[in-house]
Formats: structure tokens, C-alpha cells, sequence
């Protein structure tokens, strides 16, 4: 016995409702940071309380290129204060004058020779480079993190640094593995 037309638009209805309950539930779960990206996170932040800028900043604008679940962890630290300074932390994309409108750029998923590109461009300008592309501060970026173990830890390259005029503490230093 075929069923009446009430109770197939019903099912359709009661389906619909379903997939989009389903949908609301689970697609932040898909978006959400991994504990990786939390970790990465915290040290982004912790980054900014052991770097001076030259120029006293009242603020310090955090750029993100690139797309992944860090992205949404890093929005998280935005608005945060780190010694005085307030965090904002904004996206951008590869053709924004990143030189201009950041003063921390945190590079993910960005293809190597585009990630050399900007990092060549931002040489001797006083921007934080963070990146957890695999050899990022061998390639002239300021700062690598790298996941080894269960750790995460960071490279400093220093002739980098030394270049966009930016102090880093020693204390951090220490903590890093520091190239020329």
C-alpha cells in the first residue's frame, strides 16, 4: 500500500530537520583547533611577551595567511593583552600588504616558494615571522615552530631578527634552537 502524500512530504520534512540539527552540531566539532593548534597558540602568544618592537607599539596586529584549524585558535587570543599591548588578529590574503598592516604574521598552509616570497619581502622591516611550515626559519623566517615528539618546539633565526630590527629576549633565546 503506497504511502499518502501528507506522510512522504512529513518524512522529507522530519529529514531536513535532521540533516540541518546534525549540521549544527558537528560542523563546528570539524572546525574546531586540534590540541597541536592550541599549543601553537599559546606560544604565539607567550611569543609577544618576549619580543620588542622598535617603535613603542599601544597594539599589536596579528595577520594570519593561510587556512587551517589553527586559524580559529589564533581568533582566540584576539583582543588578549600582552604587556600592556592589545592583540588583534585579523586574516589576510597573499596579495595584502602584509609590510603595512601587521605586526605579527603567522604563515600556515601556504605553499614554500609564496612563503619565501613574503618572508624575502618583509626582510629588515620590524615583523614578527611565525610559521609550522616544515623549515621556515632556515629559509629566513623569523621564527619556526616544529613538532618533534609531543613537543612543540621553535627555531630563532637570528640574522632574521637581527635584520627587522627586532629584540628578541634571551630568555627566549635560550629556549629555542637559534641559527645564524
Amino acid at each position: 500500500m503506497p504511502m499518502p502524500m501528507n506522510m512522504i512530504k512529513s518524512n522529507i520534512s522530519l529529514l531536513m530537520i535532521t540533516a540541518s540539527l546534525t549540521a549544527i552540531f558537528f560542523i563546528p566539532a570539524a572546525i574546531a583547533g586540534t590540541p597541536e593548534d592550541k599549543v601553537k597558540t599559546a606560544i604565539v602568544y607567550k611569543l609577544t611577551k618576549f619580543v620588542t618592537w622598535p617603535k613603542k607599539k599601544q597594539s599589536l596586529t596579528l595577520c594570519i595567511l593561510g587556512e587551517g584549524t589553527i586559524n580559529s585558535e589564533l581568533t582566540k587570543i584576539n583582543r588578549k593583552i600582552s604587556m600592556g599591548r592589545r592583540l588583534s588578529v585579523t586574516h589576510k590574503d597573499l596579495n595584502a600588504p602584509v609590510d603595512k598592516l601587521c605586526d605579527i604574521l603567522y604563515i600556515h598552509n601556504v605553499d614554500q616558494a609564496s612563503s619565501s616570497k613574503i618572508t624575502n619581502n618583509l626582510k629588515g622591516k620590524p615583523i614578527l615571522t611565525i610559521s609550522d611550515s616544515r623549515s621556515f626559519a632556515e629559509q629566513g623566517g623569523l621564527i619556526g615552530l616544529a613538532r618533534k615528539g609531543k613537543k612543540i618546539n621553535f627555531t630563532i633565526n637570528k640574522s632574521s631578527a637581527d635584520a627587522s630590527g627586532l629584540n628578541i629576549s634571551s630568555q627566549l633565546k635560550n629556549l629555542a634552537k637559534v641559527i645564524e
